[in-house]
């Protein structure tokens, strides 16, 4: 037989052994239970290194249902231990350990978050294990197996502690942190009375960095005696306070580490910046009051040095933000804002160090286990020694792991920073350098993407091909931030962006301003974008070559060795930021209660639909076609409506008759993709699908009449024929559009929302929010950390 028959036939005759059924459980042998149970562990932690979950309820569900199967799965394989033998065997009473360990290891997320009934069910498990260890161990066993279900045993329960402490520390510092700035500003000398090199001296912020907690506890200690306070008054000259003024005037920019040289554009400086903006941005989750915001000294810091204009295209504006709200993710969705919130978690890394000595070791004595077998003992074991080792690797791997997040994460590097500006015994070259080993890699997690979603495409599509992702472009970057640094003097212009963009054509205001006049954001992003994608359609020759609209991808029209140099990066940023803005409604984070916007866009798409024929066999010419004629047809009556205040913003497909048709919709638009001249034969499924008036009930075109899609085209062709020739000054006029749109809509956008979208990689839109709100711009909502409606109850967790 050849070799390669050999190894066929061991392999089966292995797997053979592990699925036979055990004499004394009547189930497949323990060794295959642990493996599947390791299996299901690993799945787990691989699931959470990419996580977290909670936007999405399929995965949610996935990592519910898996989390659920592997305590059951660890407790049945634990009393297979104890029943499939007369004593117990070697290789069981390392298996429990280890499989209790790794449970509690391939946690990555917030365990106790949800239920506190999680760490009773962890020390369950490591008292089954403890009963298996305690009857009788192998001696080289003995010690390493006691000691690693001890350190395990320690972890559930001093964790669990310390997640109530730190949740208590950081409501503590929240409302101390809020109190001092409101009085910061009389510290020292505002933000507007020295000048640097760059437009801002920093060393006139005294934001609080780290210390705070430490001087509440000794607050807190001499409020026992007669003379006590009940006001507590932070001094920032206090030694146990660390400020971005301290931080800026290390060595007074002579360090080897933290000097103008060494830490080229600051951005080591800017790591503690960003855990300052993110103690004070955390404010607006809980309803605290944000003194600062009407001052010049915050604007100055956000205007003139976060969106310090250079070479390097508002890199720093991005980069301080992807580091703050990585903290904010920490904070509501990771264990590791707890871990962080006395210090180092000193005692955390220790604990995985040792279980990585300990665990390592038991690779050594686990090759003696065969030798003390009992023959007696009917186990089927095959690989046991690699199976063992296969655990201890995963386990050890994992530890390594938690100490490299211990280590390099943004919360260590504040805190060697505070800890180097504090003890000058640390400012040594060797220190130096070691601490710049570390600081290496620093940033978020967003990849500075944004997602797009064409209504005029995605109509003829299922869900799952709504939006398609595309970097955001540095021509995007620059007309965003620069509309941005626009509010510094004109802060009114975050409310009027449509007069900032046509408002130097007088006539042209008056035609158009119904379209700003409609009921609700959700409306108004719709209008515009088809309107918009309209004039992508006239501008793009491209499109006239491509076959049908299911073939098109929710991205850029037009390409830029078609579209003239100075029409391209206006095209560019109102194109792209339309399409963001579409998507933004697709998963709900507008200004607009959550389910308004779910029907509307729905009964939109519908809409879209009927009105283009009820075919995405066709291509965007049809389609621009058509619109353009139901746009002529309804003209006169349209204005006429809008100029008597009779016309219905909502659009005639009512929310809840777009519903009820969504399945028929899905259906129909499957038949397309099955056979694209379904449509056009005028079969009796395309009859099916009816037109809608107010009503919910479905006619023709005159249905049509003042709904979203027939006002958007009315608004697309009243924009292509007010330039004409002119593309330069629409798609200018159109991207100060959309960029002081997006802006406004950041603003208005309650906390709670933008929190929902935490658990992602992030959004342009939610950076946005960030930068306006330490800016002083914080919308007109009230009550913004709370959510309103069952939707976004769904969106922070699907499963809670």
């Amino acid at each position: 037989m050849s070799s390669a028959g050999l190894a066929e036939a061991s392999i089966l005759a292995t797997l053979k052994k592990l699925f036979k059924t055990d004499s004394v459980t009547g189930v497949a042998s323990v060794e295959l239970w642990v493996l599947l149970t390791t299996l299901l562990l690993v799945v787990r932690f691989v699931l959470d290194c990419f996580g977290p979950w909670h936007a999405e309820r399929s995965m949610a569900a996935t990592v519910r249902i898996i989390e659920m199967l592997n305590y059951s799965m660890v407790h049945y394989t634990l009393g297979l231990m104890q029943l499939s033998a007369k004593k117990v065997n070697d290789y069981f009473q390392v298996w429990a350990v280890l499989l209790v360990t790794l449970q509690y290891s391939v946690k990555t997320g917030r365990p106790y978050r949800m239920s506190k009934q999680i760490p009773v069910l962890d020390l369950m498990s490591s008292f089954w294990a403890a009963n298996l260890i305690r009857i009788q161990t192998f001696f080289l066993l003995r010690i390493p197996l006691w000691l690693i279900w001890a350190l395990n045993a320690i972890r559930i329960i001093s964790y669990f502690a310390s997640s109530d402490r730190a949740a208590t520390i950081n409501q503590e510092n929240t409302r101390l942190v809020s109190d001092y700035m409101r009085y910061e500003h009389t510290l020292g000398p505002s933000g507007d009375a020295a000048d640097s090199d760059n437009g801002i001296r920093m060393q006139s912020y005294k934001y609080l960095v780290s210390g705070e907690d430490l001087v509440l506890h000794d607050a807190q200690r001499e409020r026992k005696s007669a003379s006590a306070q009940y006001k507590i008054w932070l001094d920032p000259d206090n030694k146990k306070l660390v400020t971005v003024e301290k931080i800026w005037n290390v060595d007074s920019g002579s360090s080897r580490l933290l000097g103008g040289t060494n830490d080229t554009g600051n951005r080591l400086k800017d790591v503690c910046l960003s855990l300052v903006l993110y103690k004070l941005l955390r404010r607006r989750f809980y309803n605290l009051p944000i003194h600062e915001a009407s001052h010049e000294k915050t604007r100055r810091l956000v205007f003139d040095y976060i969106l310090q204009e250079n070479s390097n295209n508002y890199e720093r504006a991005f980069r301080v933000t992807e580091v703050e709200l990585s903290f904010l993710q920490d904070l509501f969705y990771s264990k590791y804002a707890a871990m962080f919130a006395v210090g180092f978690p000193v005692l955390s890394m220790l604990m995985s160090l040792s279980l990585v000595g300990a665990t390592g070791y038991l690779a050594f004595p686990v090759s003696y286990i065969p030798e003390r077998m009992d023959k007696a003992d009917n186990n089927i074991i095959t690989h046991g020694v690699a199976v063992t080792r296969v655990i201890v690797g995963l386990i050890v791997a994992k530890e390594l792991s938690e100490v490299y997040l211990y280590v390099f994460s943004n919360w260590s590097k504040v805190l060697m920073i505070c800890m180097y500006v504090k003890h000058r015994c640390l400012r040594h070259p060797v220190v130096e350098a070691a601490m710049r080993t570390v600081f290496w890699p620093i940033g978020g997690k967003w990849n500075q993407k944004i997602s797009q979603c064409n209504l005029l495409i995605s109509y003829s599509r299922n869900k799952q091909k709504l939006t398609q992702r595309i970097k955001l472009e540095s021509q995007v970057k620059t007309a965003i931030f620069q509309s941005f640094k626009g509010l510094q003097k004109h802060p009114e212009r975050l409310g009027s962006y449509f007069l900032n963009a046509f408002g130097s054509k007088e006539g042209l205001v008056k035609q158009l301003a119904w379209a700003v006049e409609l009921e609700a954001d959700t409306h108004r992003i719709l209008v515009w974008h088809v309107a918009t994608c309209l004039c992508e359609i006239d501008i793009s020759a491209e499109v006239i070559k491509r076959k049908t609209v299911r073939r098109q991808n929710s991205r850029l029209l037009a390409k830029k060795s078609t579209t003239k140099a100075d029409v391209w990066p206006h095209y560019l940023t109102a194109s792209s930021l339309s399409n963001y803005c579409a998507y933004l409604l697709t998963i709900a984070l507008v200004p607009d209660n959550g389910i308004v916007v779910t029907k509307v866009l729905h009964a939109v798409r519908c809409e879209t639909y009927h009105a283009t024929g009820r075919s995405a066999s066709q291509s965007l010419r049809d389609v621009y076609d058509k619109l353009m004629e139901i746009a002529m047809k309804h003209s006169e009556e349209s204005e006429e409506e809008v100029a008597n205040g009779v016309g219905d913003a909502m659009g005639q497909v009512a929310p809840e008759s777009a519903v009820i048709h969504e399945e028929i919709l899905n259906v129909q638009m499957a038949n397309d993709e099955e056979d694209p001249n379904t449509a056009r034969r005028g079969d009796a499924t395309n009859s099916f699908i009816p037109a809608t008036n107010r009503e919910g009930t479905f006619a023709g075109d005159d249905d049509i009449h003042d709904s979203i899609i027939q006002m958007g085209a009315k608004l697309g062709k009243q924009l292509i024929e007010a330039y004409g020739e002119d593309k330069v000054g629409l798609w200018r006029d159109l991207a100060v559009f959309w960029t002081g749109f997006l802006l406004n809509l950041a603003a208005s956008t309650r906390a709670a929302k933008h929190k929902t979208r935490l658990v992602t990689k992030g959004e342009l839109i939610t950076h946005l929010w960030v930068l306006l709100s330490h800016a002083g711009f914080l919308g007109n909502t009230r009550h913004g950390q709370t959510l309103l409606d069952p939707h976004d109850l769904d969106e922070i967790d699907p499963l809670s």
